[in-house]
């Protein structure tokens, strides 16, 4: 049985094996420590089995007006479920509670199979990039989703 629950400052090195990066997690002055400290209800994690971490995602919100969105910064995950259910806890967290009015994801190439997940789930593609990371150039997709706002339609 798998559960979510927010992440906290120890769960940081127990997430290193689901990123290549795992150096960057948990360093002092870190985004994953600045974005856990800034917005904890954003920063989500999937327990398995003997409470080991299965998955993550990592967001925060931002904009003004009706450009007020959650944009996010980083998912992991093993499995499709896993990520299914830690996208509808963060719709649901940035839906109901904070009240924005789309949720983004920037989809990196090496997560492309799960690209019909997000769609299925009611993502659309806004557009296709490159970015250099790291002296790399990395091909990703952006992904959003129009949430209700608190019910608020323009």
């Amino acid at each position: 049985m798998t559960s979510i629950r927010r992440a906290c400052l120890n769960d940081l090195l127990d997430m290193t094996h689901l990123s290549m990066d795992g150096r960057k997690l948990w360093a002092p002055g870190s985004e994953f420590v600045s974005l856990m400290m800034v917005h904890p209800e954003y920063f989500l994690v999937t327990l398995g089995p003997g409470d080991r971490i299965t998955g993550f995602v990592c967001a925060f919100n931002t904009g003004e007006g009706i450009e007020r969105h959650c944009q996010g910064h980083t998912m992991r995950g093993l499995r499709e479920e896993l990520i299914e259910s830690l996208l509808k806890a963060l719709e649901e967290t940035a839906d109901k509670i904070h009240k924005v009015f789309f949720l983004e994801f920037n989809v990196p190439r090496e997560y492309r199979q799960f690209l019909d997940l997000y769609k299925k789930m009611g993502y659309t593609c806004i557009d296709e990039y490159f970015d250099v990371v790291d002296g790399e150039l990395k091909e990703n997709t952006r992904l959003r989703k129009d949430l209700s706002a608190g019910d608020l339609h323009l």
